[in-house]
């Protein structure tokens, strides 16, 4: 564990301009300004990178959409990126152009994207309660310019009427 206590003192430009050569990571800092930078690494000897850190999370397996986690998900979306998911979920192949999904939703591309920001949030609230690492269920793809849904997800969706 490594421990950093900074303390800046003297005229307010001086301070500033340390901060931010601080911020860049700028290793002269100290030298350009005349401060001293005092270290102290933690009593614990230091650890090989093939040790398991004591203060690490446990690893979070990957796994594969099931049902119980869309039917998690869809709980922790945002209504309108329900919608969004269900537009696509009942598409051919699970694919819908973004120009399809503005026109039947009468939304701008920034309004669309808000609406899925939520999928992003969800995901990660998956993978703290089900302890499982799962790919994003939607992506877009900037070269097709369309929304792709992962089978397993949109399966689930259609079978669970959602």
């Amino acid at each position: 564990m490594v421990k950093v206590a900074l303390t800046f003192e003297g005229d307010a430009d001086d301070v500033i301009v340390a901060i931010r050569r601080l911020a860049v990571g700028d290793a002269t800092v100290a030298s350009s300004v005349g401060t001293t930078v005092e270290t102290s690494a933690a009593s614990a000897p230091a650890e090989s990178s093939d040790e398991a850190q004591p203060d690490a999370p446990p690893a979070v397996p990957e796994g594969r959409w099931t049902i119980e986690h869309v039917r998690a998900f869809w709980g922790f979306l945002a209504d309108d990126a329900r919608e969004i998911y269900q537009r696509v979920a009942q598409s051919a192949g699970y694919v819908l152009s973004r120009q399809a999904l503005l026109e039947e939703m009468h939304l701008t591309v920034r309004q669309l994207s808000g609406r899925l920001s939520s999928q992003g949030h969800a995901v990660r609230r998956i993978r703290r309660v089900h302890n499982v690492s799962l790919p994003h269920p939607m992506s877009f793809d900037s070269q097709a310019d369309e929304y792709k849904m992962l089978p397993d997800v949109a399966d689930a969706i259609v079978r669970l009427n959602l």
